[in-house]
């Protein structure tokens, strides 16, 4: 028996095909188009009881067509279900006249059935489930290279985990073209950021990654490492990444992801979406002035600084720049200081272990420990906020 007609609009092939067989499966006929502008023409001509779009459309933005639709008495009613990107475009689309928006993901499915169930057969029995909370993003920034970034955040992911073992952390490296966590811990495995974007986006599922992503007994968290060189770095497929990042938000109780100094759009969206950003500086004017062009950069792309967790990082060097100096140029007080540990950091680095097993009782150590524990109290801070307001 056929339930109804369904027109699917979405540019990534992929992603189309497998919308339209899942519809099938649950005895939908389905209309499929990759353009907007053809969706359209099939939305008016053919007149489907429902129609499911991207709103990442290659030839028209998502809200013009959602408006077009709208426009058109065809379907001024007809229910609209958007898979979008990001949760922040829902009230922008929910306004324009979407009846359901969804963030696009593989643990969206039984959400978007439910949804479709609801708007078709309103008199039916249907109980939505309950939407799954995230864990808590913490990405590791600096606006300098050789900052010891990739070292703080294995350390301060290693040291929550063991203030929480019952609590599942991961590290993501996203510095490309060579990541740099897997050398610091030791990992020489073949699975890594790259190999898991080359897959389908209905595999890559948090399922999948709390079974397939290694954990190291040494350091306590889970890894998905970078990319082992840069010929393999070529193959990323960066459209993935952010939902690769999502579903580890759901797999995970905190992620931490290694950013290094990049801010690009592979990263940028994970940045904007973190709980907390632990914000590394080194102890020089040079690294002060651009991490001032950061604060800037991140205030334009609505990054409140109750968001950030700012770093001073004298291991790597110290040249009579004070933290007093710097908190006043940047007009931000930093969290955390890594004292100067001469080459205990590196030798540690190199012998694959943590800092806080190899000089457990160096004051670093007890730094690493309490700077832990407050980053886990202004991500949770930090969220409360963002969701009440």
């Amino acid at each position: 028996m056929v339930k109804g007609q369904i027109l699917v609009v979405d540019s990534n092939t992929a992603s189309r095909t497998f919308l339209m067989r899942l519809l099938e499966q649950k005895g939908y006929r389905t209309l499929a188009s990759s353009l907007g502008k053809e969706g359209l023409i099939y939305a008016w001509r053919d007149r489907p009881d429902l129609i499911l779009f991207d709103s990442g459309l290659a030839d028209l933005g998502g809200e013009a067509f959602l408006y077009k639709l709208r426009s058109d008495r065809r379907t001024a009613r007809t229910p609209i279900i958007v898979l979008g990107n990001s949760p922040q475009e829902e009230a922008r689309y929910r306004e324009a006249g979407a009846n359901i928006y969804l963030v696009k993901s593989a643990e969206a499915v039984p959400l978007l059935l439910n949804a479709i169930e609801k708007l078709l057969h309103p008199d039916a029995e249907f109980e939505a489930p309950k939407p799954v909370k995230g864990g808590y993003l913490i990405p590791f920034l600096s606006a300098k290279g050789g900052t010891g970034t990739s070292s703080l955040c294995v350390n301060l992911a290693m040291a929550i985990s063991l203030q929480m073992p019952e609590a599942q952390t991961v590290v993501l490296d996203s510095v490309l073209p060579i990541g740099s966590v897997a050398a610091i811990v030791g990992y020489d495995g073949a699975t890594n950021l790259v190999s898991i974007s080359t897959m389908p986006m209905e595999q890559i599922t948090a399922a999948f990654l709390r079974e397939a992503l290694p954990k190291w007994a040494a350091w306590q968290f889970h890894l998905l490492a970078g990319s082992p060189d840069p010929q393999q770095a070529q193959q990323l497929r960066a459209e993935q990444v952010e939902h690769i990042s999502k579903m580890l938000c759901l797999a995970y109780d905190y992620i931490f992801v290694d950013v290094g100094r990049s801010l690009s759009n592979l990263v940028l969206p994970i940045i904007q979406q973190a709980d907390l950003i632990a914000l590394v500086i080194s102890a020089d004017l040079e690294a002060v002035r651009l991490t001032r062009l950061i604060l800037k950069y991140l205030q334009i792309k609505g990054v409140s600084d109750h968001r950030l967790f700012p770093i001073l990082n004298r291991v790597v060097g110290f040249e009579g720049v004070t933290k007093a100096d710097i908190e006043g140029m940047l007009n931000l007080s930093i969290r955390m200081t890594m004292p100067y540990l001469g080459g205990d950091f590196s030798l540690a680095n190199n012998q694959h272990v943590p800092l806080l097993r190899k000089f457990p009782r160096e004051t670093a150590a007890m730094i690493i420990k309490e700077a832990a524990s407050q980053m886990v109290s202004m991500a949770h801070r930090a969220r409360e906020l963002a969701e009440s307001a």
